[in-house]
């Protein structure tokens, strides 16, 4: 495959090729051979961006349509989307090192996020009410809060950008998406086409723009108070850096950042079954993944079993070009990243672990393969390592277990595996994230209509099909009141006064 199109944005309407040259050189993570420089949309154009989405939301051509004129733009978006699936796919495998089997699966959520946004508006999402004691009723309307900011991750930009896009373009905002400096094209080939759709459906051009950039950019759109609410989702450390911003600003911001999520496997645990949960946390979207298995959490006597079981699974996993659809694992998006895992990986052995590599992968391209560490120090385990690799931590009571699962300080996704499943849930109750599954490993969430949570370290604000659209609004009370303040003479009996 050849590398997808340039990097392009699209501001007020206008697609226009984006011609600063950032410091990263984007690279083919099968072969780790580089392709082209990232780029960075121009200050002028972000400028541009900034201002047509003020003006738009300003004169209400958006926010003020009814919500189910959103709703019909929304679904001729999501066709527009859907018609263009495989391609977008292809792009992010590209881009990312995920397999094609993979991105294809995900690919489901594109236009779903679109058409999900819209079914939650023709189901009065945005409105509710109450009645006052005197039968005169109270509107309770949720309303677009401005200008809105969605920054994406490398990993799965193009799922995440439309899930956080449709959200907010159903609460009624103008969208800005800044698409990741690395894996830039399937994001681009999304608003293309959701843009497209929205065109053709009468909306207005600065309703959805995209820009380019690294951290500088956006950080410049973070701090501008053109944009109202920010949704981010990336590194830890960055999103500190956004929530600072956003306090300071008094600005609504939702944040899903890293996790170091823990599998706890139970004495009673099928072995080949808590094998399996290990070896497909590791390897989905190759580890590049916030809910990915940081932390495999075993009863001391199944340690060695466990492992092997694992390790038995992953020798069966068809290494290999993320373009072909029968490669199950494949590289690294970019050598800086692996370098990362790799450095971090060896801080373990240094300090005594050992790793254990579970598959063999090519010697070249951006491949790691998925290693397990046991004998970590506990607390020189704690961050996060964003790649295909867990610490073993070995335990003998149950108190234990939860008291390992917990220590991190995240608090994104967590893994329970027992035969007892009302022992298991009992546990999973107990571990402090987000969500947890007993006796599973699928990389969509337990149901669509809960929320994903963040705890801790892991951010701020519910995520899911109903929470990002109202991340985006603020709640307008209105009514009748009908009465004054008891330390206000009535009208009447001033008058009578005079």
């Amino acid at each position: 495959m050849r590398p997808p199109a340039a990097a392009a944005d699209l501001v007020d309407g206008t697609w226009q090729p984006c011609f600063h040259e950032l410091d990263v050189v984007l690279e083919n993570p099968a072969t780790g051979e580089p392709v082209r420089r990232a780029m960075a949309s121009s200050p002028e154009r972000i400028e541009r961006a900034l201002a047509a989405a003020a003006s738009l939301h300003a004169d209400e051509r958006w926010a003020g349509l009814a919500d189910e004129k959103r709703a019909d733009a929304l679904e001729t978006a999501a066709a527009a989307i859907e018609a263009r699936v495989p391609e977008i796919v292809r792009a992010e495998a590209y881009a990312t090192g995920v397999p094609l089997a993979q991105t294809s699966g995900l690919g489901v959520i594109l236009g779903g996020a679109f058409r999900m946004a819209a079914a939650r508006l023709r189901a009065g999402l945005l409105h509710a009410g109450a009645v006052r004691p005197g039968g005169r009723s109270v509107e309770v309307r949720r309303a677009p809060l401005g200008p809105a900011l969605c920054v994406v991750p490398y990993n799965a930009p193009a799922p995440m950008a439309a899930h956080k896009a449709a959200s907010a373009l159903a609460a009624g905002c103008p969208v800005v998406v800044k698409a990741p400096e690395l894996a830039p094209y399937g994001t681009q080939l999304l608003i293309e086409a959701a843009a497209e759709g929205l065109s053709g459906a009468g909306a207005p051009p600065a309703v959805l723009q995209l820009l380019h950039g690294g951290g500088s950019a956006g950080a410049r759109l973070v701090a501008d108070d053109r944009i109202r609410v920010v949704s981010f989702t990336g590194g830890t450390a960055a999103g500190r850096d956004v929530a600072a911003v956003c306090g300071r600003a008094l600005k609504p911001v939702q944040l899903e950042l890293g996790g170091n999520n823990p599998l706890v496997v139970l004495p009673d645990a099928d072995v080949d079954i808590a094998g399996r949960v290990a070896a497909e946390l590791l390897t989905t979207l190759n580890g590049q993944w916030c809910r990915a298995l940081g932390r495999l959490i075993v009863p001391a006597r199944l340690l060695t079993e466990v492992v092997d079981a694992t390790a038995a699974v992953l020798a069966g996993v068809r290494v290999g070009d993320p373009l072909d659809p029968a490669t199950e694992y494949g590289p690294l998006a970019h050598s800086r990243h692996r370098a990362r895992a790799l450095a971090a990986v060896e801080a373990l052995t240094g300090a005594g672990a050992r790793a254990h590599p579970l598959a063999a992968v090519p010697e070249r391209g951006n491949f790691l393969p998925p290693l397990l560490v046991t004998g970590a120090p506990e607390a020189a385990a704690r961050e996060e390592i964003f790649g295909p690799v867990a610490t073993v931590h070995p335990y003998d009571g149950e108190a234990e277990a939860v008291a390992l699962a917990n220590s991190t300080g995240y608090g994104l996704e967590g893994y329970v595996v027992g035969r007892d499943e009302t022992a298991a849930l009992g546990v999973a109750r107990r571990v402090r994230a987000g969500e947890v599954k007993v006796n599973g490993s699928s990389l969509l969430s337990l149901h669509t209509e809960t929320p994903r949570p963040a705890w801790g370290l892991s951010g701020l604000v519910d995520e899911g099909t109903d929470e990002t659209i109202l991340h985006f609004t603020g709640a307008r009370v209105t009514g009748v009141e009908g009465a004054f303040a008891l330390h206000t003479p009535a009208v009447g009996a001033q008058r009578g006064a005079r």
